[in-house]
């Protein structure tokens, strides 16, 4: 059996090394993907939902297709009553190299109209029990060097909640994510800035927005005359992001 060291060092002669935190997703494979959640997942109009996704770092640098993966009427039926049914919240598929989790916002119990937790909430942390592990934290635990990890929120994480609120913030469980996730490629994008947190102003967007990007690359997809593009918004440690990326 090769060691470890030679496999890594054949993989390389024949592909680009991806050791090392640094690696950055292709951005126009980068649309393809989202433009896949969007087409199987969305669940209609402008409602929120969010993908967790791990996938061969090809998937992510040369051509993303899952046409011969979830290529099963079970999971396309899934995919479907997903996307069309308000009572199924949660999705989770793993098939071949790929995991797959969907989410909605979940439901207050006590109420028939209120969200309780926020979708990408649910994806980076546990919702039962400490002893459950979330399904990023599902992900992190098989990880190898060859992945690719991409979080999508078709709404922006909301700052006065998801990234302000000390119990509820996402920035732990992120932070969690570079630690532990420190080879292959790794991404968490958004599509719509969430207008119900929004001052509108792009300041306090940015301010918000690099805390996320100072633990995990984020990423901007938005659809221009039905085509999606996608942008890296910014270098880990910069003040600085894309205008794109916060308007």
């Amino acid at each position: 059996m090769l060691s470890v060291a030679l496999r890594l060092f054949i993989f390389c002669l024949f592909h680009p090394c991806i050791q090392g935190p640094q690696v950055p997703v292709n951005t126009e494979v980068l649309a393809q993907m989202i433009q896949y959640f969007d087409e199987k997942l969305q669940p209609g109009g402008n409602n929120q939902y969010s993908v967790l996704i791990r996938v061969p770092y090809q998937h992510c640098t040369d051509r993303f297709s899952l046409d011969s993966v979830f290529n099963t009427n079970e999971i396309k039926t899934a995919f479907n009553y997903f996307k069309t049914n308000r009572g199924r919240r949660l999705y989770e598929v793993t098939k071949d190299s790929v995991s797959l989790t969907a989410t909605k916002p979940s439901l207050d119990p006590t109420s028939s109209s209120e969200e309780d937790d926020h979708a990408e909430y649910i994806l980076i942390y546990s919702r039962d029990d400490a002893n459950t592990p979330s399904p990023l934290q599902k992900i992190l635990d098989m990880i190898n060097d060859d992945q690719c990890v991409v979080l999508y929120t078709y709404n922006s994480p909301c700052i006065t909640k998801c990234i302000n609120d000390e119990d509820d913030s996402i920035l732990h469980g992120l932070s969690n994510w570079k630690n532990t996730q420190t080879t292959g490629i790794k991404a968490f994008v958004f599509q719509k800035i969430w207008p119900k947190d929004s001052t509108g102003l792009a300041e306090d967007q940015k301010e918000q927005f690099t805390k996320i990007n100072d633990l995990v690359p984020l990423y901007r997809c938005v659809k221009n005359n039905n085509q999606m593009q996608c942008y890296k918004c910014g270098t880990a440690g910069s003040l600085m992001l894309l205008p794109d990326c916060v308007s």
